[in-house]
């Protein structure tokens, strides 16, 4: 432990000294305790040990809280079965407590019990867990935003969300502080019609919007000016900005008239991309991999040769030279006796998820695969495939299982996955149910409930995401026939889902500010935008 003050010294034994030593003897006794600067430099090092075990601690702490999660899931699901085999259905956490299975109320977790049939029927034949240990609520009223508002985009670093409105060609700016908006809308219907896709570059500032006859810049550093891109008049299905240099990707078109471009970062003009296969799907949706110095996006088959394989496009983002990665035979909708292992056409999503540390890009599809019993069956499956030499791994649902895969993302946090699927057995979603597939590198690692995705209009890709730090996961879902509507929540560790948000809504896309914690939903039939916090962000 260091001293602040020396009140006691050795008696010095008598020795020859210059008189430069004594001067440093008589300065040296003069002072009674450290100097400034010493003290200052104890300081500075008290403070970086200080830090140090700050984060250490804190790491510890959310480690120790995501186990204490899962131990006590595993407590309450274990209870739930011994009180199904002894009284032939589920239990509330009340029931558990009263019959002796548990030893007090739970503390993380919530028993929802349900009438999905799996232990008895009726009432109580399902249970649910959800995790209520850092509750995700409402951060705000609903924001206007325009009419019909179909996409937004967050602005991290100036803390800013910019909701697009179809109706109104408009571009309503929240400030991420306050969530209120900031003036009036921005009116960008001198350059595009009908807008349905926003991104923003973080780093310059730059708004681009898509709709009808290509894409408006709206310069925010420079009085929110509108400038319409030239050299891309077609119809905007996708719209991207890359975190490698801030180019921005933009596609659309029909299969047969597919066209992608993109836009220097800083220009205002489009460069066409050429595809060397035509075959997009209606949703652009493209991933970036600055590791492999890659962009992909997802080819829907067309025509007949090359043009009708399902498959995937790589563009390098140094050349803009495009290839297909990989490829796939196609069938129609109902398998035939020889279209074994070809995936279904038109069963694409258009929507792809890069893992730049295991180089793989995750496409969402269907798939004919051989049943047991005998002929062919069509099941759900996500293809992660190699793109450096074209391989892949179909990661196939059970035959007999109704799924079909909706959207797909990537948490680099987490190194993980994350599959969106419609289908299956209502259960508490009425007549739509779902799950969450976390896939890391080719194996499901977990599933999570959910309901069958919002089918209302928006941005498909963005009707999944991440909040990469907590690792939480939101979907927008259905409302209708019983469903919830409003958000579903997962954590993306414990596959323990949370309460429904804003239930009864529809969402079109969401959004997530990784700084704040907070996440932002557009309601279109409502023309609002909805925010929620994180309690533990």
């Amino acid at each position: 432990m260091l001293a602040l003050n020396v009140t006691h010294r050795l008696k010095e034994a008598p020795t020859a000294m210059t008189s430069d030593h004594r001067r440093f003897s008589l300065r040296a006794r003069s002072q009674d305790g450290f100097t400034l600067i010493e003290l200052l430099v104890v300081i500075v090092v008290l403070g970086v040990l200080a830090a140090i075990v700050v984060f250490s601690v804190r790491g510890i702490g959310d480690k120790g809280h995501k186990s204490a999660v899962s131990a006590e899931a595993t407590t309450l699901r274990t209870a739930e079965e011994s009180y199904c085999a002894k009284y032939g259905h589920y239990g509330t956490a009340d029931d558990l407590k009263d019959d002796g299975l548990l030893s007090g109320v739970p503390g993380y977790n919530m028993v929802v019990v349900g009438e999905e049939n799996k232990c008895g029927r009726g009432e109580k034949s399902s249970f649910a867990l959800n995790d209520i240990s850092a509750p995700t609520e409402g951060g705000a009223d609903a924001i206007k935003a325009g009419t019909n508002p179909t996409d937004l985009t967050v602005d991290e670093k100036a803390n800013r969300v910019y909701v697009v409105a179809q109706g109104s060609n408009d571009v309503t700016v929240i400030d991420g502080k306050t969530d209120a908006a900031i003036g009036e809308p921005i009116d960008v219907s001198s350059a595009v019609s009908s807008p349905t896709r926003i991104a923003v570059d973080s780093g310059t500032g730059r708004v681009y919007v898509g709709g009808t006859g290509g894409v408006a810049i709206i310069d925010t550093k420079n009085a929110d000016q509108v400038t319409h891109v030239s050299g891309f008049a077609t119809t905007v299905a996708g719209l991207a900005v890359s975190p490698e240099n801030g180019e921005v990707y933009v596609g659309g078109g029909s299969a047969s008239t597919s066209a992608v471009a993109y836009i220097s970062a800083g220009s205002s003009s489009a460069k066409a991309i050429t595809l060397p296969a035509l075959g997009l799907a209606s949703i652009v949706s493209f991933s970036f991999d600055s590791v492999h110095h890659a962009v992909y996006l997802a080819k829907q088959g067309f025509g007949s040769g090359a043009n009708a394989t399902i498959g995937l496009f790589a563009i390098s983002s140094q050349t803009h030279e495009a290839r297909i990665a990989a490829q796939f035979e196609t069938t129609t909708q109902y398998c035939g006796a020889n279209a074994g292992n070809v995936l279904v056409t038109n069963s694409l999503r258009g929507i792809t998820a890069v893992d730049p540390v295991r180089n793989r890009v995750y496409l969402p599809a269907r798939r004919c695969v051989p049943n047991p019993s005998g002929g062919l069956s069509i099941v759900a499956t996500t293809i992660a495939i190699n793109p450096s030499n074209g391989s892949s791994t179909a990661i196939n649902d059970p035959v007999g299982t109704p799924y079909i895969a909706q959207s797909v993302v990537y948490n680099p946090v987490a190194g993980s996955v994350y599959v969106y699927l419609a289908g299956g057995s209502g259960g508490n979603c009425g007549g739509g149910g779902g799950r969450i597939d976390r896939i890391v590198g080719t194996k499901v690692t977990g599933v999570a409930p959910a309901c069958s995705q919002s089918t209302a209009t928006g941005n498909n890709d963005h009707k999944l995401t991440v909040l990469r730090d907590l690792n939480r996961i939101f979907f927008a879902q259905q409302n209708y026939d019983g469903a919830p509507g409003g958000l579903g929540v997962a954590d993306g560790s414990t596959l323990l889902g949370s309460a429904s948000l804003d239930a009864g809504s529809q969402f079109g896309a969401v959004a997530t500010n990784n700084t704040t914690g907070k996440v932002y939903a557009v309601d279109p039939s409502n023309g609002t935008v909805a925010v929620f916090r994180t309690g533990s962000a």
